[in-house]
């Protein structure tokens, strides 16, 4: 083409002359073909995205959906085949009111994960029938059943660290022996078959191994057993009577001594060996049970010695910061943890001695918000949930 002011062949794809620098009117249609079309697209993008804010997701969608009826209605009527295939299409849901999905609160979020976190069901004891039996019972009190049923006691249960096994004590064959069963209270086996009496039996972290105490004419000691049976060992051999015992995480042992009469807390390693002394009081202290993460120790304190009621305490691994949890008018007793930490079961007797009855509570692990979750059970025990 010729510029229409100097006159001079250019070429129809610039948009000023090479030569004069004048605007080229006439130039050729290709030259705005490109940006014609994405200035379309450009505008079509604006004019959904104002929809969307205008309307909001829902009610486009809500809208696209009335469209589609609204042209279903211009349709022909469909065949035989016809309906046979729209009775396989999905069906056109409706759109919800309020599409936008609202993030949960922080708190809301905590909570959620502390309840997939805690325990489904307590196993406990319970002498409701003449003698005691193993029970075991939903974490609120609810659907309570028998997993033993004996005309002699079976008490002590404690639940292996997955939930699956409960090892407990019984006199059955007329002494006092380590046994262990299932959760449902199936396959229950006799693990030791000493003459003296065997107690309070306390898982490994590994659920392997049990550690319990043995009570003889001598005393009582500490000894080990394999989970499946087999393999007794003794862990202590002291002048001093060691008593109700649990095992850390990390490996360490936690019991009560016999001391001048008095129960004082000790630990030591898994194989008795590195005694230390915890506590150093007047009155009693004992049933240490360690926390999961084994940073503290939770027990039993009637330090004052006037034999009053106890109260629960708790201290650091290494003995300090002793200081009272929970105390009431009541008998507390047989402390235990929730596998989280977050929560301890224990026993409180109420009630004139002579006719006090055991009643299971729960309290924060920072001794508030104590309730009542069953009567007549004692000795709890946290089972996780088994997938």
């Amino acid at each position: 083409m010729n510029c229409p002011r100097c006159r001079r062949l250019v070429s129809a794809d610039t948009a000023f002359c090479i030569y004069c620098g004048a605007p080229l009117t006439s130039r050729s249609p290709r030259r705005w073909l490109l940006p014609g079309a994405l200035l379309v697209v450009g505008l079509a993008t604006a004019a959904l995205v104002f929809t969307f804010w205008r309307l909001g997701p829902g009610r486009v969608a809500s809208e696209q959906n009335a469209a589609l009826s609204d042209a279903a209605t211009l349709l022909p009527p469909p065949t035989a085949a016809g309906d046979a295939a729209a009775a396989d299409a999905p069906p056109v849901l409706p759109a919800p009111d309020n599409p936008t999905k609202t993030p949960l609160p922080a708190a809301a979020t905590a909570l959620l994960a502390a309840v997939a976190s805690v325990p489904d069901e307590i196993v406990f004891q319970s002498n409701r029938d003449g003698d005691y039996d193993i029970y075991i019972m939903a974490l609120d009190g609810g659907n309570q059943r028998a997993l033993t049923d004996n005309t002699v006691d079976d008490s002590n249960p404690r639940v292996s660290p997955d939930g699956r096994r409960i090892a407990f004590q019984s006199n059955r064959a007329g002494n006092d022996d380590i046994y262990v069963m299932a959760r449902d209270g199936s396959g229950q086996t006799r693990l030791t078959t000493s003459p003296d009496s065997d107690r309070q039996p306390s898982w490994s972290p590994d659920g392997t191994q049990l550690v319990f105490f043995s009570r003889g004419n001598s005393g009582s000691d500490l000894y080990a057993i394999d989970a499946g049976g087999g393999n007794p060992r003794r862990l202590t051999a002291t002048p001093l009577n060691e008593g109700h015992v649990s095992w850390s995480v990390d490996g360490r042992l936690v019991y009560n001594v016999t001391i001048e009469d008095r129960f004082q807390v000790y630990t030591s390693t898994s194989m008795g060996t590195e005694e230390q002394r915890l506590t150093f009081t007047a009155g009693d202290d004992w049933s240490p049970e360690w926390s999961p993460d084994g940073r503290t120790i939770v027990f039993l304190s009637e330090r004052d010695g006037t034999n009053r009621n106890p109260a629960i305490y708790i201290m650091n691994a290494d003995g300090s910061e002793q200081r009272p949890l929970y105390d009431s008018p009541d008998y507390e007793w047989s402390p235990s943890w929730s596998p989280d930490g977050r929560q301890i079961l224990f026993t409180a007797a109420s009630g004139a001695q002579a006719n006090a009855r055991d009643d299971i509570y729960l309290m924060n692990a920072d001794g508030s918000g104590a309730r009542l979750v069953a009567q007549s059970g004692s000795y709890p025990s946290w089972a996780v949930t088994v997938p």
